[in-house]
Parts: C-alpha cells; structure tokens; sequence
C-alpha cells in the first residue's frame, strides 16, 4: 500500500510540472534583462611612412622654387637652385609617403591637400601643386594595401626668413 501512494504522488506530482501560461494580474510586471553585441572595425587604416621633405637650401635673394616629385626627384628654380647642392639633413629631400590598407571589402578615395603652409613661428612658406600617387604593394581585389607618395612645390620668398619650417596636413579617404 506504501508503494501505491508514492506511485500516485509521483503522478501528481509530474502532472504539475507541466509547461503551463503565466498569468498575470493587472499591474504587475516582470522583467528579463538580454544582451546585444557588435564589432565595428575601421576598414581602411592610413600610416605615415615619411614627411614631405624640402631639405636645406639658402635663403634666395629672390622668388623661387622646390619641387618634389613623387618619384623622389627634385626640381629647383630661380636663385635657391646654387643652394640645393649643400649637405642635406638626415632623409634629405623626398615625397611623402603613407600606407593606405583596405580591408572589408571596401573600396575608397583618397583625398590630398591642395596646399600646405609652413611656418617658422614668425613666416611662412606654400607648398601648392600637390600631386599624389597610389602603388599597389600588396593584395588584391579591394583588399589591397598601397603606398600613396605625396609631393609638391615649396613657394620660397626672396629673401626668406632662415629657421626651420614645418606644416601640417590631412590625407583624407571616403569610402564607397
């Protein structure tokens, strides 16, 4: 007999452990808290490798010139050109040089200045016709990294003021 109640116990018991709805009175509340996650990566990465250099030259006695291509070379004009074969700084003369890396799958625009000025604290200096140049250096597709070299010609006023001059500049991608 001991045995047929817990056997009918059991059955009860297993007969409200069923799945059943939750009512509720008006009023009350219930609460369940969840979560939500996301990655956001930034598909373009942009480095600099190195600055716009002009080098060291002489202050002209008149209006002139500097210009750096992107291939590294260098044009000079009017009374600095006797000046621009002195010893130049550490780096000398160059372009500058980013590394631009897509990624995602994205495809993108990069934008340069127009122009530059630098400044000694006390003058200033133009860099205008700004060119760039974008080189495939690795990957492919739209997942590609490349080297953008800048250059750009340094307006120099005759009788320019010596110091060292230094300006700063954005590159700039859109993405499609």
């Amino acid at each position: 007999m001991r045995y047929s109640t817990l056997y009918s116990g059991a059955a009860i018991m297993a007969a409200f452990m069923q799945a059943a709805p939750v009512f509720a009175a008006p009023g009350d509340s219930f609460e369940g808290v969840g979560t939500a996650a996301a990655e956001v990566t930034d598909p373009t990465t942009i480095r600099r490798v190195a600055d716009l250099r002009f080098g060291r030259f002489a202050s002209p006695g008149t209006a002139s010139t500097i210009r750096i291509n992107v291939d590294s070379s260098f044009n000079a004009t009017g009374a600095v050109v006797s000046s621009t074969g002195m010893a130049q700084p550490a780096g000398g003369r160059g372009p500058a040089q980013f590394v631009v890396q897509q990624a995602g799958n994205r495809g993108g625009t990069v934008f340069i200045p127009a122009s530059v000025i630098l400044t000694n604290g006390s003058a200033n200096m133009t860099v205008n016709a700004i060119t760039g140049r974008l080189v495939v250096i690795a990957g492919i597709g739209r997942n590609r990294i490349y080297r953008l070299d800048m250059g750009g010609t340094l307006q120099i006023n005759g009788n320019q003021a010596p110091g060292a001059y230094r300006g700063e500049f954005d590159v700039t991608v859109i993405y499609n």
